[in-house]
């Protein structure tokens, strides 16, 4: 009755009780390009979710241990699917299920997809400036160490002829102080 339920309509919203450590699944047909969303939500996390593509039996989603647990899944073919939720906890779990499926779902991603894209460009934007501005400050950062080097070398430079002058005048003062000295001695 449920599988019914669920392909006769595009949204299915049920709340129920699931026993302790039992599973319930509900099964759905979709066509080709067509979208499943919905979420699961128990009282606690004690609870998994798990997706399978019964038509390749293959399992697309699986999640436990969340107290809400979202899922999205295109089909780009028809398929059959399977959606399990195992309540993992020892005793009755109340648990709220939404489905949506088709048109509906699509057109909500759609949007969400814009928006995405839309974050993911303001993104990129404050990136590229977020690189120029690095690259202005390393360009700033190498001409202030050139010109440190510059005034590093300059003031090397002018300390060393400096000490030579005061060598050189030391040596002349002492030269000078000496003749004098000898001079007195003379007379």
């Amino acid at each position: 009755m449920l599988i019914l339920l669920i392909c006769l309509s595009n949204a299915v919203d049920l709340r129920f009780k699931l026993p302790a450590r039992q599973i319930r699944c509900f099964g759905d047909r979709l066509q080709e390009k067509e979208m499943i969303q919905g979420f699961v939500e128990g009282e606690s996390a004690d609870y998994s979710l798990k997706i399978t593509d019964t038509g390749v039996n293959k399992q697309l989603y699986y999640t436990y241990h969340e107290l809400t647990q979202k899922f999205t899944q295109l089909f780009n073919e028809t398929t059959q699917i399977q959606i399990c939720i195992h309540n993992l906890a020892h005793y009755q779990m109340n648990i709220q299920f939404l489905y949506e499926q088709g048109i509906q779902a699509e057109l909500a991603s759609i949007e969400d997809l814009k928006e995405i894209e839309k974050q993911v460009k303001q993104y990129n934007n404050t990136l590229q400036h977020l690189k120029s501005a690095q690259l202005d400050l390393l360009q700033l950062q190498t001409n202030r160490n050139e010109k440190m080097n510059v005034i590093s070398s300059k003031i090397i430079i002018f300390s060393i002829i400096t000490i030579m002058l005061m060598i050189v005048v030391t040596i002349i003062s002492t030269i000078k102080a000496a003749k004098i000295m000898k001079l007195k001695k003379s007379y």
